[in-house]
């Protein structure tokens, strides 16, 4: 499949990878400590779900209600929670094989999407049933189910999610995944209008020759309405996803040709950021821990401006025959009443 020159260019600006050397003094802040367990039991299990969270681990249970830990876990990701009332998760395993080439195979996107799980969207919790439901807005299976059920609990600073069996209650669940709740680091003045959730409005592109601008537009929506997500504890994840087109798999799990195909319309990573804003052009760096595109974690530079609620980012621009192409992402920051 030929990927147009516009979208070439969309998914060269957020998931192109650069190569800078970020020294420690750069990265976010030591973390402060972490509320009281007082304060935190007077709050509302609303408000003590709000947070970012890091995969511990995942654990299968038995009959006799006892949890052992899954043989062989391997996998990384992290979960938000906002005040707003959004979560989004990416979960992937370590170690995954990198693509021969550029662009993978069908069978090499099967392989990818294995055990890689990601999606965003509203949150609602029914805290006398101790369950939240995840609706999902995206997602990287695009037929999964809109809406998945979780049961929690709160284990100290860990957050226990069991997922809600095909047949019966929590009580007959057989398999939970336990989360850890990461605190917020010291950020600059700068850097904290940069948390929350934000969904993507629109791209443009332009093209330069000679320092002139030659052609300043092309607006595309492919993707709008997907995520990124930016926390006070100094992480962010993004969900990019193509509105129209996805086709949802014949059977339970995708054919090579129907993996590739999810890949092509869903793209995201996870990390840390740092906001270098005394640079002109100002930037932020996304540290990456973890990619769809399995091998290629780096730090990835995207210039940004931020005017009112819309955050506009772009990667560095190419150049190519003495024409010099990049483009635009426009983000704006979503509020409960989006939802």
């Amino acid at each position: 499949m030929v990927v147009p020159r516009t979208v070439a260019l969309i998914l060269a600006s957020f998931c192109a990878l650069g190569s800078l050397r970020i020294g420690a003094a750069d990265r976010p802040a030591e973390p402060v400590g972490v509320e009281s367990q007082g304060q935190s039991e007077a709050r509302s299990d609303r408000q003590k779900l709000v947070g970012t969270y890091r995969l511990v681990s995942t654990e299968r249970g038995t009959a006799g209600g006892s949890w052992t830990e899954t043989p062989n876990f391997n996998s990384i990701g992290y979960i938000t929670y906002s005040e707003s009332g959004y979560m989004g998760v990416h979960i992937m395993p370590k170690n995954r094989a990198r693509f021969a080439g550029n662009q993978p195979t069908p069978e090499e996107a099967q392989k990818a999407l294995q055990g890689y799980a990601a999606y965003y969207g509203p949150f609602v919790v029914n805290e006398k049933e101790k369950f939240v439901i995840h609706k999902r807005a995206g997602q990287i299976n695009p037929g999964g189910p809109p809406e998945v059920k979780r049961f929690y609990e709160f284990s100290g600073n860990r957050l226990i999610l069991t997922p809600e069996p095909a047949n019966g209650g929590k009580a007959t669940a057989t398999n939970r995944i336990v989360w850890e709740r990461l605190p917020n680091v010291l950020l600059s003045a700068e850097a904290r209008r940069f948390p929350g959730f934000r969904k993507l409005l629109y791209t443009d592109r332009y093209i330069e020759k000679g320092g002139v601008m030659t052609m300043h537009g092309e607006r595309n929506d492919t993707r709008a309405g997907s995520v990124i997500i930016y926390t006070p504890t100094g992480h962010m994840m993004v969900h990019l996803m193509n509105q129209n087109g996805r086709t949802r798999y014949a059977g339970a799990t995708p054919t090579p040709d129907e993996a590739l195909a999810a890949f092509r319309s869903y793209g995201g990573y996870f990390g840390t950021f740092t906001v270098h804003e005394n640079e002109q052009p100002p930037f932020v760096v996304h540290h990456q821990e973890g990619t769809l595109n399995p091998g290629r974690e780096s730090d990835a530079k995207r210039f940004y401006q931020l005017t009112g609620p819309v955050l506009r980012l772009g990667g560095p621009p190419t150049t190519t025959n003495g024409e010099t192409a990049g483009g635009h992402l426009y983000w704006e920051l979503l509020s409960p009443d989006s939802r």
